[in-house]
């Protein structure tokens, strides 16, 4: 039972705060933020199409979150949050360094996010799930395939930003 607490909790926090930004990019919390907007920094930071990836990150973070949140898909939510996060902490954090504050935003964060996520893929939804109160059980390659579609998706964004990122002055 304290499992199933402690994943239950897991799924919520983690997908609550990650559901946030997702919902930035919609413009529904926050300010000013836009899915066009987002694809724009992307492309200059080499992520291109950045309007493609920004409705990827857009997906994963929403989409990803709300099926984690509801404990629904077995590994996929909180599979897809992981490789998001793992991209945003390489791309957005990794450089500024461990700590977040005096205004940088460190990897200190997102890291614990993505290990997180990951963990909730490894260990299931938990019994306090939608999984579990409609009966659903998933395959045991699936762990393994979504894991490995979600990498392969991760190599390719960072592989575009290496490829077309702004070259330093």
């Amino acid at each position: 039972m304290t499992a199933d607490l402690g994943i239950l909790i897991l799924r919520v926090v983690i997908g609550g705060v990650v559901l946030q930004h997702g919902l930035l990019k919609l413009g529904l919390v926050g300010q000013g933020g836009s899915v066009a907007g987002v694809g724009k920094w992307f492309d200059g930071m080499g992520m291109k199409p950045g309007l493609f990836w920004a409705v990827v990150a857009t997906t994963a973070e929403t989409l990803g979150s709300a099926l984690t949140i509801l404990g629904l898909g077995g590994p996929l939510g909180p599979g897809i949050l992981a490789g998001d996060l793992l991209v945003v902490t390489l791309v957005a954090h990794w450089s500024q360094g461990f700590w977040a504050g005096g205004g940088k935003v460190g990897w200190e964060f997102p890291v614990a996010l993505f290990a997180g996520a990951l963990a909730i893929s490894l260990l299931g939804n938990g019994a306090w799930s939608l999984d579990t109160l409609l009966g659903l059980g998933y395959p045991d390659w699936l762990l393994a395939t979504w894991l490995g579609i979600v990498l392969a998706g991760d190599i390719a964004v960072l592989l575009s930003r290496a490829l077309f990122a702004p070259k330093p002055a």
